[in-house]
C-alpha cells in the first residue's frame, strides 16, 4: 500500500491541483473498463455484501432510479471479500479498454470517478435494472479525472493489442507486460439491437403474424450474419449501406449504426465476431475492417449522401438512448449486451434474432441467456479482468477485484449473483456443469481458461 500511494501523491503532483478530487483510500476500489457487464457487476458487488452480512447503498449520476448510469459507486456496510475496502466505484465511460488504460498516470487516459458526496439526494429503493437497491441519484461527478485500480473487459485485449501497446513506464507508469489478466469462468451474451421503427418494419417485411412490436422470440424477426458483416465494415459500396431497401426496409430510407468508441470491449467483440479483428491475420489475411474507426466520442458521420450514417458512443447506454431517440421514426441499430432487457409492451428499442435464433426472452424479467447456453446462440465472449502492478492494483484491491468475478460465476444455489445474459462457462474454477446447472451452466465456451475470442465455440468436456 505504501507503495501505491507514493505512486498515487507523485502523479497528482505531477497532474496538479485538480486531481486532489479524488483520494484513493484503504477503504475504496476504483475500477474502470467495461459497460456491457455494469448491471452484472453491480449484482455481484450486491451478493458480496449481503454474504458479508452488509447493507448496501448506491450512488450514481443522473436521475433515474431504474438504471444505471456510466458512473456509479456502490458502499457497503462492512468491508467486502475480508478486506477493509467498503466501496468500490465503478466507471464504465470509454468501454473496456479503460480497465487497462485507466491505471495510466497520464490523465488523457483517466476517467472521471462519481462523487459520494456532492449533489447526491436521499436514498430511495430502486426498481428496474435497480430493483432490490437503496439507490442515491443526482450524484455530481468528481472534479477530476483519476487512475483506476484496474476493472474488467469483455474480451481480452489480445485482438486490438495494438490499443494497449502504447503504454510506456515513463507516461504511464506500467506497461502491457505488467498487467495480470485475470480468468472470470463467465461469458456475456451480446445481440442486435434496433429502434423500433426498424423492428416494426423488419417484422412487417419478414410477414411475421404479431402485435407489430411484440417483444416475444416468436414474433422477433431475423437478420442474417452476412447483414450484420454488410452493415459494419467499411465498404461503403455495399447495398446495405445505400439505402434501407437492402433489409427490405422502406427504399431510400438512412440507417443509422450507433456503434461504440474504439476501447470499447463491445465494439472489439462485434468486431471478433464478424469481421474477424485480430483473428483472420497471417498469410491468409480475411479480416475486414469496421466502419467508423476516426470519429470522436459522441460524434456522427454521414456516407453516401446520408443514406448510411454511424455514430460513435462511449457506453452501452448512450448506444439505447440513440436507439430510443430513433424511437418509430428512422432506422438505427446497435450492438448491445444481454444483460440489457429491451423494454416490454409494444415500443420502444429491441432485440432481433441473429439467423433465426432469438436470445432475448423478450419480458422484463427473462434472463436473456438460455439459447446461448443450450449451443443455439453463438455471440458471446469471456469476460476478463485486469490488474496493474503493486503500483496500481495492492492486494485488497485486486481480492475484491477477483471476488466480483468470482460472484459472477457462483451459482445462485452457492450465494452467487443472478446475472441476466451472463452464464459460467464448462471450465469454471467451482467444477459446475450443466446437467447440474441446466439455466446457469453452458456446455459450451470460447477460449474457457485461456480467454480467446478468436476461437470457435467448442464443447470442452
Amino acid at each position: 500500500m505504501k507503495m501505491k500511494s507514493l505512486a498515487l501523491a507523485i502523479a497528482a503532483l505531477s497532474a496538479g491541483v485538480a486531481n486532489a478530487a479524488y483520494t484513493d483510500t484503504t477503504t475504496n476500489v476504483y475500477l474502470t473498463g467495461a459497460s456491457a457487464i455494469r448491471n452484472n457487476v453491480a449484482y455481484a458487488i450486491k451478493a458480496l455484501c449481503t454474504n458479508a452480512s452488509g447493507s448496501l447503498t448506491v450512488f450514481k449520476n443522473g436521475s433515474s432510479t431504474s438504471s444505471l448510469a456510466n458512473q456509479m459507486a456502490y458502499q457497503c456496510s462492512t468491508g467486502l471479500a475480508g478486506t477493509p475496502i467498503t466501496t468500490v466505484i465503478h466507471t464504465v465511460t470509454g468501454g473496456s479498454l479503460n480497465s487497462v488504460l485507466g491505471m495510466s498516470n497520464d490523465v488523457a487516459k483517466q476517467q472521471i470517478p462519481v462523487s459520494l458526496t456532492a449533489g447526491c439526494t436521499a436514498p430511495v429503493a430502486g426498481s428496474g435494472a435497480l430493483a432490490g437497491f437503496s439507490v442515491r441519484p443526482n450524484c455530481a461527478l468528481e472534479a477530476a479525472a483519476a487512475p483506476s485500480d484496474g476493472g474488467f473487459s469483455d474480451v481480452e485485449y489480445a485482438p486490438v493489442r495494438e490499443q494497449v501497446d502504447i503504454l510506456t513506464s515513463a507516461l504511464d507508469g506500467f506497461t502491457v507486460d505488467d498487467l495480470s489478466q485475470g480468468f472470470t469462468g463467465v461469458a456475456q451474451v451480446f445481440g442486435l439491437a434496433v429502434s423500433e421503427k426498424m423492428y416494426k418494419d423488419l417484422q412487417a417485411a419478414q410477414g411475421i403474424a404479431c402485435t407489430a412490436g411484440d417483444p416475444l422470440p416468436a414474433c422477433q424477426p431475423s437478420l442474417k450474419r452476412g447483414d450484420v458483416v454488410s452493415l459494419i465494415n467499411n465498404n461503403t459500396f455495399a447495398a446495405h449501406k445505400n439505402g434501407a431497401e437492402a433489409l427490405g426496409l422502406t427504399a431510400g430510407a438512412a440507417v443509422e449504426y450507433a456503434r461504440r468508441v474504439t476501447t470499447s470491449g463491445t465494439q472489439s467483440s462485434a468486431q471478433v465476431l464478424f469481421l474477424g479483428k485480430g483473428c483472420l491475420t497471417g498469410p491468409n489475411f480475411g479480416e475486414f475492417t469496421v466502419i467508423g474507426d476516426e470519429i470522436a466520442a459522441g460524434a456522427t458521420a454521414s456516407y453516401n449522401g446520408g443514406l448510411f450514417k454511424v455514430s460513435a458512443n462511449s457506453g452501452t447506454g448512450d448506444v439505447i438512448n440513440k436507439l430510443t431517440a430513433a424511437g418509430n421514426t428512422s432506422y438505427a441499430f446497435g450492438w448491445v449486451s444481454g444483460e440489457n432487457r429491451a423494454p416490454v409492451g409494444t415500443t420502444g428499442w429491441r432485440f432481433v434474432k441473429l439467423n433465426d435464433v432469438a436470445f432475448s426472452d423478450g419480458t422484463s424479467t427473462g434472463l436473456n441467456k438460455q439459447a446461448a447456453i443450450d449451443g443455439k446462440y453463438e455471440y458471446f465472449v469471456e469476460a476478463v479482468s485486469y490488474k496493474g502492478p503493486a503500483s496500481k492494483t495492492d492486494d485488497n484491491e485486486g481480492a475484491v477485484l477477483d471476488a466480483i468475478a468470482g460472484s459472477m460465476a457462483t451459482v445462485v444455489e452457492d450465494d452467487g449473483a443472478v446475472t441476466v445474459g451472463m452464464f459460467i462457462i464448462p471450465e469454471n474454477n467451482a467444477g459446475y456443469d450443466h446437467a447440474t446447472y441446466p439455466s446457469e451452466v453452458s456446455y459450451y465456451q470460447r477460449g474457457g481458461s485461456s480467454p480467446n475470442s478468436c476461437q470457435p465455440v467448442s464443447r470442452p468436456f
